[in-house]
């Protein structure tokens, strides 16, 4: 039945109110279950890259506003010019503290 769903969006439009719930909860039990197997496998180092690659970690705005000694809207504001940005969704940013230190170590220099 969802095979047919995804693939006939007249269908889709049409589907009782009623049912739209238990669709949505299906297909987030299948979203919770790729992205878990997504990030299981992502976290396993790869021996040909660098050390700092494999330990680098995704802050939020608020956190890399700390280390930067500016505020999370300046860096909202400006995401689009930092080389340390990661758009990880629309709506979703986050950034390479790696990243963020070598752009920080060459703006003092």
């Amino acid at each position: 039945m969802m095979d047919e769903l995804f693939q006939d969006h007249d269908r889709l439009a049409a589907l009782p109110l009623e049912q739209i719930p238990s669709i949505l909860a299906r297909v987030a039990a299948i979203q919770s279950v790729l992205t878990a197997r997504l990030l299981a496998t992502s976290t396993v180092p790869v021996a040909s890259e660098p050390k700092s690659a494999t330990t680098d970690q995704l802050l939020t705005a608020e956190d890399a506003a700390v280390i930067l000694r500016v505020t999370p809207r300046w860096l909202y504001r400006h995401a689009n010019r930092l080389p340390f940005t990661r758009r990880l969704s629309r709506k979703c940013l986050r950034f390479s503290e790696a990243g963020l230190r070598r752009w920080q170590t060459s703006k003092k220099a």
